[in-house]
């Protein structure tokens, strides 16, 4: 699996940001204010680009076969719930400072939300998705074994799951690498 189902974390990770920019631009619309160009071409890429973020997830998801998964014990589990308000208050709120309706505006949130992309991705820190809240799944740093050989060293990972993992310490799951550390557990 390569980057971009990273890259489609990050970008559906900031879809209270996308939503309250279509809706900016939207009202604008509506308004008639100003040159409507940045609107309609910020509604388009907006759109294209979560559905496509989208779509690269569900279909990294449902590609896995039964091959791919293997059996890991779990030594530890933590599920990152922290995160989301401190990605909310740290990432996504200080970018309502854009005005997004202006061309100038819209070019210096490119430069910052590209830096803020290379920055994340490259640190995997792309924890707080509304699109895994939907679907009931949670975000779970873990240190596994794998469970064929016990004595072997140990990995840590983030481990997508419905399952509670908190309470399976000591348990045998079914993780599959979607893109490290990345992993999903089987249902």
């Amino acid at each position: 699996m390569n980057s971009l189902f990273k890259l489609s974390i990050f970008i559906t990770s900031f879809l209270p940001l996308w939503l309250s920019v279509l809706f900016i631009d939207v009202l604008n619309i509506v308004r008639h204010e100003q040159s409507l160009c940045t609107e309609y071409i910020s509604i388009a890429i907006l759109i294209i680009i979560n559905l496509f973020s989208i779509l690269i997830i569900k279909m990294s998801m449902k590609n896995l076969k039964d091959i791919d998964y293997t059996n890991y014990k779990i030594k530890e589990a933590y599920l990152e719930k922290g995160i989301t308000s401190e990605y909310l208050l740290s990432y996504i709120l200080p970018l309502f400072a854009f005005d997004f309706t202006k061309w100038d505006s819209v070019v210096q949130f490119l430069i910052y939300f590209s830096i803020l992309s290379f920055l994340c991705i490259r640190n995997n820190n792309v924890y707080a998705n509304l699109i895994f809240e939907f679907g009931r799944y949670r975000f779970y740093s873990c240190e596994l074994v794998w469970a064929s050989e016990l004595k072997s060293g140990s990995i840590t990972g983030i481990v997508i799951s419905k399952d509670n993992l908190t309470a399976k310490k000591g348990h045998i799951i079914n993780i599959a690498v979607l893109n490290k550390p990345f992993f999903l557990m089987k249902s």
